[in-house]
């Protein structure tokens, strides 16, 4: 019996046990206050419903948000002399609002906590630099002194009171850029045991997704082993719509691994409608075939005015819905 066949039992199989493919998108950040969204300044409370109708009457089950993007402690009270770290209480304010309008207009909202593509110039601030060092490579406590203060106020806060809502935490959004831009000691055992420790305790299943143009390569490296995750989440862009080692991740998946394709999106610099909605269709066909449990589009809404490069990717972009959007909604229905 060839591999064809046996993927399409094995798919039979899983459908009849209760398996079903759930689709979503990426937001991240709220309009393009990217390190300052959650802040009492920025925050608005009228576009956060109007994201909410906007993403569930897109066919989307999930929303993917951001906390502490960028590398600049927005979100927090930092007291380098001191050595002392403490999160804005605005931070858990205004994201409760976002929890409890997702459960008003039944979402699901995954959640990322730092942005690994926010430390490629962290040497242009040495303090920065340096504190973000002590905290991935546990050093001085400090690794300690960052759980306490950003990780468990949010796992208290999920844990208590949106365990319905927040089912997916994504520990660092794309987690080989920070190998790349060299910020662990020990890349594989640094790394491991940050990840390990931004995950204890964890209220709902955790996950570091990896991105770049490399994301599968380096998780069949095994990048991820011995990094304490439930499950793996791959972001890939491409003009095709395709996932690489597609076989692989089937079999995989059906010996019990859990794979999200948390991003996905064109890799032309073109804003092309037609593209987008080719790309968006064969990403979401190809993540199912290849047994991913779901997928996330890259991007939601872009509310800039006047032409910018990273509209190309919303689906929502210069006040319209695109053809995309529409492709998204209707898929699987």
């Amino acid at each position: 019996m060839n591999l064809k066949i046996l993927f399409t039992l094995a798919l039979m199989l899983l459908s009849v046990s209760g398996w079903s493919f759930t689709k979503g998108f990426n937001q991240a950040w709220l309009k393009n206050n990217y390190g300052f969204q959650w802040l009492d300044q920025t925050y608005d409370q009228k576009y956060v419903e109007d994201l909410m109708i906007l993403n569930k009457e897109g066919g989307s089950e999930i929303l993917r948000m951001w906390l502490y993007e960028g590398a600049g402690l927005t979100q927090f009270i930092y007291n380098q002399n001191e050595g002392t770290l403490k999160l804005k209480p605005e931070i858990l304010k205004n994201l409760t609002h976002f929890l409890k309008m997702a459960r008003k207009h039944h979402l699901k909202v995954n959640l990322t906590f730092l942005d690994g593509n926010a430390f490629g110039n962290f040497a242009k601030n040495q303090q920065l630099g340096v504190f973000w060092w002590n905290v991935f490579n546990s050093k001085y406590g400090m690794l300690e002194q960052f759980y306490q203060a950003a990780i468990v106020p949010i796992y208290q806060l999920v844990g208590q009171n949106f365990k319905d809502v927040v089912t997916q935490i994504d520990l660092v959004n794309e987690v080989n850029a920070l190998i790349f831009f060299g910020m662990f000691e020990d890349p594989k055992a640094s790394m491991s045991s940050f990840l390990c420790k931004l995950g204890h305790h964890r209220p709902v299943a955790v996950t570091a997704s990896l991105g770049w143009l490399d994301a599968e390569a380096r998780f069949f490296e095994g990048i991820l082993s011995n990094s304490c995750l439930d499950f793996y989440d791959i972001h890939l862009y491409n003009d095709f719509g395709a996932i690489p080692r597609c076989t692989d991740f089937q079999r995989l998946s059906n010996q019990g691994h859990i794979f999200q394709l948390g991003e996905f999106g064109q890799i032309s610099q073109s804003y092309d409608d037609n593209l987008q909605a080719q790309v968006t269709s064969n990403f979401l066909n190809s993540a199912k075939n290849c047994g991913f449990k779901s997928a996330l589009a890259w991007r939601l809404d872009d509310n800039r005015e006047g032409y910018n490069t990273e509209a190309r990717h919303s689906y929502m972009a210069y006040g319209a819905a695109r053809k995309g959007y529409y492709i998204f909604r209707d898929f699987l229905e």
